[in-house]
């Protein structure tokens, strides 16, 4: 057990039980996320944000959670349980959001991770809070679409993700590798839509000038691609990056999610979901759906999804961002929650 994880009988005389020892103190908001690793990154996320320590609850039952308190740089706070399902998906997500939520009784519902990212619209390591949700496989195609609140919509267009830990400001040695990455991709980094966030001002043409001289890169008119020098280095770049970027200048988008039964890799689906109705989509997951639809048959005021991009659901599709976009995703959603969820301090 985390060092900042109380047992459950040292904390017993604060919280109300039942003879089924069950908690039945309530919380502000309930955070859900899919995998244990997203759980690990939202309780860290949680202690750097204002959450002095977790308490562990209801260890013995089918839905354990954490339990903290969460104080704003101004005073305010809230109460937060933090969960997981055993397996991810829909299917186990939703009953045990059901649950908690009868338990509970938050204000909130919300769920932070990992998701898949539309490639037009969103770099891997980017955020995205979900507008709006929907399960896009579901019985002949009929979405029924779970939107945002509008207050919380605008909540989450005005957050800057300059303050936080994820967030790092590139190098020009950031710069090169991710035009050499793009390439290796098969993307056309002039069109990539993360690209004026690595090549700001004229720093693009001396970029890429370097790569050329250094033997990295041709030009065919306006067209680049790799050497075999060039690919070599960012094959062997990749390969010693096992665990992935720390900081990235990801930048935080607000559209919808849609949410499906299976993990996707065919490169395809985006595709297929704009010619569904969706045309603005940018990321795809497997639990957002089940946490709205949960939240909205329990009448929770609020639900709100935060998700990291680790892939764009094709062939290229790896792990090498998922600790990433757990971890930012989890960060983001805490600066939401302080904007959305505001109580103020207790008289001293």
């Amino acid at each position: 057990m985390p060092a900042d994880v109380m047992p459950a009988a040292s904390y017993a005389t604060t919280l109300h039980t039942t003879r089924d020892g069950l908690s039945r103190a309530g919380v502000d908001v309930l955070v859900v996320t899919a995998l244990q690793a997203e759980c690990e990154a939202a309780r860290e996320a949680g202690l750097a944000g204002g959450i002095a320590g977790w308490r562990a609850c209801d260890p013995a039952t089918s839905a354990p959670y954490l339990r903290g308190e969460y104080t704003t740089g101004g005073g305010a706070s809230f109460v937060v349980a933090l969960a997981r399902p055993a397996r991810m998906g829909g299917i186990a997500t939703g009953p045990l959001v059901s649950t908690l939520v009868e338990r509970l009784k938050p204000q909130c519902v919300a769920m932070s991770g990992v998701c898949a990212g539309n490639p037009e619209s969103a770099a891997l390591g980017d955020v995205i809070v979900a507008e709006l949700t929907y399960l896009y496989d579901e019985g002949k195609g009929d979405h029924r679409q779970f939107p945002l609140a509008d207050r919380w919509v605008r909540e989450a267009q005005e957050l800057s993700a300059a303050d936080l830990p994820s967030y790092g400001e590139v190098s020009p040695a950031d710069a090169r590798l991710w035009l050499l990455e793009r390439l290796l991709a098969g993307e056309d980094p002039t069109r990539h839509p993360a690209r004026r966030r690595y090549f700001p001002g004229d720093t693009w043409a001396e970029c890429v000038r370097s790569l050329v001289e250094g033997g990295l890169v041709v030009r065919d008119g306006a067209r680049l691609s790799l050497t075999g020098v060039g690919r070599l280095h960012i094959e062997q770049v990749i390969c010693d990056d096992v665990h992935g970027p720390r900081r990235l200048p990801f930048r935080i988008a607000v559209g919808p999610m849609a949410s499906g039964n299976v993990v996707v890799r065919d490169g395809v689906t985006w595709q297929q979901l704009k010619q569904r109705g969706v045309r603005t989509v940018l990321g795809l997951d497997m639990e957002a759906a089940a946490v709205a639809c949960a939240a909205f048959c329990a009448e929770v005021p609020y639900w709100v999804v935060v998700k990291g991009v680790m892939d764009h659901a094709d062939p290229r599709k790896d792990d090498r961002y998922k600790s990433f976009a757990a971890r930012a995703s989890a960060e983001v959603l805490f600066q939401l929650l302080e904007r959305g969820l505001r109580r103020p301090a207790a008289p001293a």
